[in-house]
């Protein structure tokens, strides 16, 4: 074969160029054409129709009596299950201050170590990790329906306590050996009747616990001071046999001594052992 000649050559490159240059234009024009595009928009009418057809049914759904925490895939969209639980909510105190003057990946891991612990020691005290957001996690010690034991009570109150204490005797010094401030967590504790049910859209949908516990438990977290766990009346009326103040468990009512609303205890195990009711 012989060589193209130079001519030719030099005008297929030619050749070559103006098409590149013509597609380039055409596609700068089609990206000021989307650009202008308004983007897509949502109505009123989606979302009705979206609700209306949600609640036609959820008028098929039913709430029946459970005998244990169901699984996300045990339980239909607009189905509810109830069942008598404790209801505890830990969150950790001066994470947010970390984020900001810290490298991000090891206040990751933080918090990856936090919720691993906490959920593995709800496990161990016979609860179940259900959710987490962020830096907060929400346990549940469950019984059947119509099953008033105070087992769940005395489960979730022993768990908060020896969460306390994994925070003060082994994180806190975890961390200060890094060259972290200490921190601590506040917890809520309430006991009561609940329905679990699933709500969301198709792949992306979650068990919420519906009941005065629930958001009880919830609100008496938020105000716990750091290291403080809190304990609604009736969990406090049940607490297990352990927490005497001879033995250093010194719990106080608030907001008012002579009509309380909760019970606030900064106490933790003196000891490096919890028993499991």
């Amino acid at each position: 074969m012989t060589d193209m000649p130079d001519w030719l050559l030099n005008s297929l490159r030619a050749a070559e160029e103006e098409r590149k240059r013509k597609q380039g234009l055409q596609m700068g024009a089609l990206q000021r054409l989307y650009s202008q595009m308004p983007p897509k928009s949502v109505t009123v009418k989606e979302s009705y129709n979206r609700m209306v057809a949600n609640f036609k049914k959820a008028a098929d759904g039913d709430i029946t009596k459970g005998r244990e925490l169901p699984k996300l895939e045990d339980i239909g969209l607009a189905d509810g299950r109830a069942l008598q639980a404790a209801i505890l909510y830990c969150d950790l105190r001066g994470y947010s201050a970390l984020v900001s003057k810290h490298p991000k990946k090891k206040i990751i891991l933080i918090l990856d170590t936090f919720v691993t612990e906490m959920t593995r020691i709800a496990a161990d005290f016979g609860g179940a990790v259900v959710d987490c957001a962020g830096d907060r996690i929400l346990a549940v010690f469950s019984k059947p329906h119509g099953d008033y034991s105070v087992q769940p009570i005395h489960k979730s109150v022993t768990c908060a306590f020896w969460m306390q204490t994994i925070i003060q005797k082994g994180l806190s010094p975890i961390l200060q050996s890094m060259s972290f401030p200490e921190i601590s967590c506040g917890i809520g504790i309430d006991y009561g009747p609940v329905v679990v049910t699933r709500v969301g859209i198709r792949n992306n949908n979650k068990l919420v616990f519906l009941g005065d516990a629930a958001n009880w438990a919830a609100k008496i977290e938020d105000i716990a001071e750091p290291g403080e766990t809190n304990m609604s009346v009736a969990v406090y009326g049940h607490k297990p046999a352990f927490m005497t103040t001879a033995k250093g468990w010194e719990c106080f009512p608030k907001p008012n001594p002579t009509n309380p609303a909760w019970y606030s205890c900064k106490s933790y195990f003196a000891g490096d052992f919890a028993s499991i009711p």
